[in-house]
């Protein structure tokens, strides 16, 4: 949704440092107001927490010798936090792309690992191939419709698929490791709980645009970022994100036998992880 964007109270920059905008989404945040550099503060920084995620969850799969595959899916995550920065940061419509196509790779992806997570060796040609085809398709198409609807969607269907492979793999898991599905459980609402709740603050951002630009205009600066709620959608997606693939690790690890050298772990921030099984476990 594409909004207009009075300025902020006196500290509003006067420039556009990355000129006219040429993206085809403009959000609620008001541009140029903490930084001449930067045209979305608060929506840029926020994507600290996919890289941040990304870099962490990269190092714990190869400290804990885990699949490549899952390498892949944090890098994948690490690219689309990238993409976002300069997309946000600059509001032009190449960076644009660098954000919102890599959310598709990066899904397809993670669709691969839910499809074959039981598989035990070698890969499955026929769904990669599927899921290059449809990245491919989704990038042709929406460098010609330009409509940020077709990409959303295009994301949903992706997300649905892979909620349901995963819940029917899970269902399965219940009749054979009790421990392991409640862990599994507990991921699941990890990612879809922040997921979701993102999801709606990214709607109230869109619809109630004007409100809330009122109610920040009203606060003293130090308030008001509180009130910048696609940045909230960022921390959320991150979280959730990444909530997902270590979803899809314990997956693996359970299909293949091998989850009792691993265990699940929280940080006190409520971020999980998987670790290696010590002595003491």
């Amino acid at each position: 949704m594409e909004h207009s964007n009075p300025m902020h109270g006196t500290a509003a920059i006067s420039e556009n440092y990355w000129g006219q905008a040429t993206s085809t989404i403009d959000w609620c945040e008001e541009n140029y107001v903490m930084c001449k550099y930067i045209a979305e503060f608060w929506n840029t920084v926020t994507n600290l927490a996919f890289l941040s995620l990304a870099v962490f969850g990269m190092w714990k799969v190869r400290s804990t010798g885990q699949e490549n595959r899952f390498l892949l899916c944090y890098l994948g995550m690490f690219v689309v936090g990238t993409g976002s920065w300069l997309f946000h940061m600059t509001l032009q419509y190449q960076w644009q792309l660098a954000d919102e196509l890599p959310m598709v790779y990066c899904t397809c992806v993670c669709i691969y690992c839910a499809l074959r997570a039981d598989a035990k060796v070698g890969t499955d040609v026929f769904i990669s191939l599927a899921l290059f085809s449809y990245s491919a398709v989704v990038t042709l198409v929406y460098l010609q419709v330009r409509n940020p609807v077709f990409h959303q969607v295009a994301y949903a269907v992706e997300v649905f698929i892979i909620l349901i492979r995963s819940t029917m793999h899970q269902i399965e898991i219940r009749k054979s490791n009790w421990r392991a599905y409640n862990e599994m459980k507990q991921l699941f609402w990890a990612g879809a709980g922040t997921f979701g709740m993102a999801f709606v603050l990214w709607n109230v951002d869109n619809v109630f645009c004007a409100n809330l630009r009122a109610i920040r205009n009203s606060l003293p600066p130090f308030l008001a970022p509180f009130f910048q709620l696609h940045a909230y959608w960022h921390i959320g997606t991150a979280i959730g994100c990444y909530a997902s693939i270590v979803y899809q690790q314990y997956l693996r690890l359970v299909m293949l036998g091998t989850v009792d050298r691993y265990r699940l772990r929280w940080m006190t921030v409520g971020i999980p992880y998987i670790d290696a099984a010590s002595k003491t476990d």
